[in-house]
C-alpha cells in the first residue's frame, strides 16, 4: 500500500501558498483556485458514532457528538472534493451502520465503517470526534494517529501544526491510539477529536457555523500539505 501511495503522491504536483486572511487564521491553497483534473486519491471521511450511540452529550446544551461529527465531516468533505480529491464517507445521516436488531451494534457498526474505507481502497483516513473529561477545565482539539505507522504520524503532525497556528488551546502533542477504526483500515489514518463537549466555552464555539469552517480548514490544510511534502517518503 505505501508503494502505492507513494506513485500517486509523485503524479501530484500542486505548488502551495501560505496566506493570512482577514478572518485571522492561516490557510493553505493552490496557487490555481481551480483543479483542472481530479487527483488520483481517495480520503475517507468517518463521521464518528451515529443512531442510538449519540457519542457524548454537551454539558450545557445537550448537543450529541453524533450530530456534530456528522457537520464537520461535511464541511471537510466539501473543501476536498472542491481541490479535487475524491472522498467515500462512512456516513452521511444521522443513523449508525448496523441493523437495529443487532445483539452487538457498536461492532457492527464498526466493521461496516471498516468495510466501507478498506473497499474504497482510501489512501487517508480521517475520523472526526468530539471529547469529553470529567474535569471540565480541558479544552483543545488533538490529533491521534494509528499506532506504529510513519505515515499517519507524519499526517498528524501535519494537521497538528495547522491547529495550533490557528488555535491558541489546540494540543501540541499528537499521540498513538489503539482504536479499532485505525487498527483494522488499511491506510494512514488519524482521528481528530475537534474539541471537549464537557467544557461550556468549547461546546458552544463547536456548535458555531465560522468556528467549524476554521476547524475544518485548518484539517484540511494539514491533509494537503502533508500530501505536498509525500514525495519524501
Amino acid at each position: 500500500m505505501k508503494n502505492n501511495f507513494a506513485k500517486k503522491m509523485m503524479s501530484l504536483s500542486v505548488a502551495f501558498l501560505v496566506i493570512v486572511f482577514g478572518v485571522g487564521y492561516v490557510m493553505t491553497q493552490s496557487v490555481t483556485q481551480t483543479v483542472v483534473k481530479p487527483i488520483d486519491l481517495t480520503v475517507a471521511i468517518d463521521a464518528g458514532h451515529g443512531g442510538i450511540d449519540g457519542g457524548c452529550v454537551g454539558m450545557s446544551t445537550g448537543v450529541t457528538e453524533s450530530e456534530l461529527n456528522l457537520q464537520f465531516a461535511q464541511k471537510l468533505t466539501k473543501m476536498l472534493t472542491n481541490f479535487g480529491i475524491k472522498v467515500v464517507n462512512t456516513r452521511t445521516d444521522k443513523n449508525g451502520l448496523y441493523d437495529e436488531f443487532s445483539k452487538n451494534y457498536k461492532l457492527e457498526d464498526m466493521k461496516k465503517r471498516i468495510d466501507i474505507i478498506n473497499g474504497a481502497n482510501a489512501q487517508i483516513l480521517i475520523s472526526i470526534h468530539m471529547n469529553k473529561y470529567s474535569n471540565s477545565s480541558q479544552n483543545g482539539a488533538q490529533v491521534f494517529f494509528k499506532q506504529g505507522d510513519e505515515n499517519s504520524q507524519k499526517l498528524a503532525e501535519s494537521i497538528k501544526d495547522m491547529l495550533t497556528a490557528n488555535f491558541d488551546n489546540a494540543r501540541k502533542l499528537v499521540l498513538s491510539g489503539d482504536y479499532y477504526i485505525l487498527n483494522n483500515s488499511n491506510t494512514i489514518g488519524v482521528i481528530c477529536e475537534c474539541g471537549f463537549l464537557s467544557n461550556p466555552e468549547e461546546e458552544k464555539n463547536l456548535q458555531n457555523d465560522e468556528y467549524q469552517t476554521k476547524m475544518c480548514y485548518s484539517i484540511y490544510c494539514g491533509i494537503i500539505n502533508f500530501l505536498g511534502v509525500a514525495n519524501n517518503y
